[in-house]
């Protein structure tokens, strides 16, 4: 009875070096498709807080005040204000691109969720000239990982400041940049063309729309 022949070592390393260079091939694609799907996930999920928001303007005639997850200051927890005591969202969406965490529970652990910028009670940001507006901007950090959103505290507008030169504004995120470009995916809301701020490096002001 003849013996069968085995694989010898160099073929058994062709077949790893053809498996290494398949996985090599792939492994982008996948990574690319699965920011791609993340983003996409993330657009849904703002568009559901903003329709929240606008639900909220409607009973209330204000909108929830900041929300912010780089501090746990008290009253800038505002996203909460959708979950409880009425429940216009059953529970916040956490922001994919954001999976960090407090190490706080409940609503102290606000660092998992999206941040967000309204001119909601408590307002602290009038300005001379500038009266009150009705307007707020929830946002995430997008695939690079970087809040590229300056001066939400004051958003939509600060004072006679020339916006741009000083940031204050946010820079959109663009797929056609590369999937992990530098920008926020944002979702904004209210009487933001009475602002004065900068987006994508353009001075917004009334009459035009962010995006």
């Amino acid at each position: 009875m003849k013996s069968r022949r085995g694989f010898t070592l160099i073929e058994l390393l062709i077949v790893i070096a053809i498996i290494l260079i398949l996985i090599a091939i792939a492994l982008p694609n996948f990574l690319e498709a699965q920011i791609r799907a993340r983003v996409t996930a993330v657009k849904a999920d703002l568009r559901t807080v903003g329709i929240a928001m606008d639900t909220y303007f409607l009973d209330f005639d204000m909108y929830p005040p900041d929300h912010d997850p780089s501090t746990l200051t008290v009253g800038e927890n505002g996203l909460f204000y959708l979950t409880s005591p009425l429940q216009y969202l059953t529970e916040l969406p956490e922001d994919l691109f954001n999976s960090g965490s407090s190490g706080l529970t409940d609503a102290g652990d606000e660092v998992r969720w999206y941040e967000m910028g309204s001119t909601g009670v408590p307002w602290v940001i009038a300005q001379v000239a500038k009266p009150k507006i009705n307007a707020y901007a929830v946002y995430s950090a997008g695939p690079d990982g970087n809040e590229n959103f300056n001066d939400n505290d004051s958003w939509p507008y600060r004072g006679e400041t020339p916006p741009c030169p000083t940031g204050m504004g946010y820079i959109n995120y663009s797929p056609t940049n590369g999937t992990k470009s530098v920008g926020d995916l944002v979702q904004v809301g209210g009487e933001v063309t009475a602002g004065y701020y900068c987006v994508d490096h353009w001075r917004v002001v009334s009459g035009r729309r962010p995006n």
